[in-house]
């Protein structure tokens, strides 16, 4: 299954190292964090054009975790959540991998609730990014 169908794809509206700032600023108030990071600048995307910037954000959510792994430790493989970030000119590209659907949803048991959660908490995180760069710039919201 190719990764790009099963995550989400959000565009931010601000040079890279902005954006890069902005969501770590989101993720902490949605109480989530920033276990690690990579340096992805120069590998190439899928279509095989080489990212400008990039860097993969590793975002965890500790009682998520715990809850998860209290019920098979085998759920560890699936955290922390993988979040791609990367410059695309005056914008930076943002896409959140979705292991569940990237497992075609056979995940260890415990593992799909907390790992839902979750991906939803860094949706919501990534949405008031959005929702807050529309209220800056007094445009509509857009439906994507």
């Amino acid at each position: 299954m190719d990764a790009l169908v099963s995550g989400r794809n959000y565009t931010i509206a601000h040079r890279f190292e902005k954006a890069l700032r902005l969501i770590r600023n989101a993720l902490a108030e949605s109480e989530l964090s920033v276990a690690g990071e990579f340096d992805t600048t120069g590998l190439a995307d899928h279509d095989g054009k080489k990212y400008e910037r990039s860097r993969i954000l590793l975002i965890d959510s500790p009682l998520l975790n715990f809850e998860a792994l209290a019920l098979d430790r085998a759920a560890g493989v699936f955290f922390p959540l993988h979040l791609l970030v990367s410059a695309d000119g005056e914008r930076t590209q943002v896409f959140a991998a979705n292991p569940i659907a990237l497992s075609e949803g056979r995940l260890p048991m415990g593992a799909a609730g907390p790992m839902g959660r979750l991906g939803a908490r860094v949706a919501l995180a990534l949405e008031s990014v959005l929702l807050e760069d529309h209220a800056h710039r007094g445009e509509p919201e857009s439906e994507e």
